[in-house]
């Protein structure tokens, strides 16, 4: 089979099955959780990424762009020398697709770093909001609400307004003040 191609075609052919082989196993690492981020390669290794401060997280040489820009340039390569395009155009053609999936992959991952979102629950973010006393809210002393925060529903440590009122279990509150524990009054 691979007796009938030329050095250039191995060499095509050997970029094309490294890079992708070594693509694929990242993108299903990625993927399923155990390829962690993909870092990109720094100038203070001596390797160049592109952008300015504010596209910081847009990294176009990382591992995961390597891979993608020899698998594109062996594949576009050796289709260019199989029909008799020469091997500058193989070569120039080859490395155009590469650094055009570089770019792709870049921005894809890029575009995915927007996605995700902190999801803390803040207690400043529960002022206003209604909820019910948990552990009971003896006069001056700490007890727990719970509340409805961002459509989740979270204890939080409170003490009651009235340092005089007794909230108990069950009782419906709102949050009329956030700090290192939630202020509570009887709702009614």
């Amino acid at each position: 089979m691979f007796a009938d191609l030329s050095g250039m075609e191995m060499f095509f052919m050997f970029c094309a099955v490294v890079g992708g082989g070594v693509f694929i196993l990242r993108s299903v690492l990625i993927f399923t959780g155990l390829g962690g981020d993909d870092m990109a390669l720094d100038a203070d290794a001596g390797d160049v990424d592109i952008g300015d401060d504010s596209a910081a997280d847009f990294k176009m040489v990382s591992v995961h762009g390597l891979t993608a820009f020899f698998l594109m340039f062996g594949l576009v390569g050796f289709m260019i020398l199989r029909s008799d395009g020469g091997t500058l155009a193989a070569v120039a053609l080859g490395a155009l697709a590469g650094l055009a999936t570089m770019f792709i992959i870049a921005k894809l991952f890029s575009s995915s770093r927007k996605l995700q979102s902190d999801g803390t629950i803040y207690p400043g973010e529960a002022v206003g909001t209604l909820g019910t006393v948990y552990l009971e809210i003896r006069p001056g002393q700490i007890g727990k609400v719970q509340i409805n925060v961002k459509g989740a529903s979270k204890i939080f440590d409170a003490r009651a307004s009235d340092a005089t009122a007794k909230l108990s279990t069950g009782d419906p509150v709102k949050v009329v003040e956030a700090g290192d524990m939630l202020i509570v009054e009887k709702a009614n």
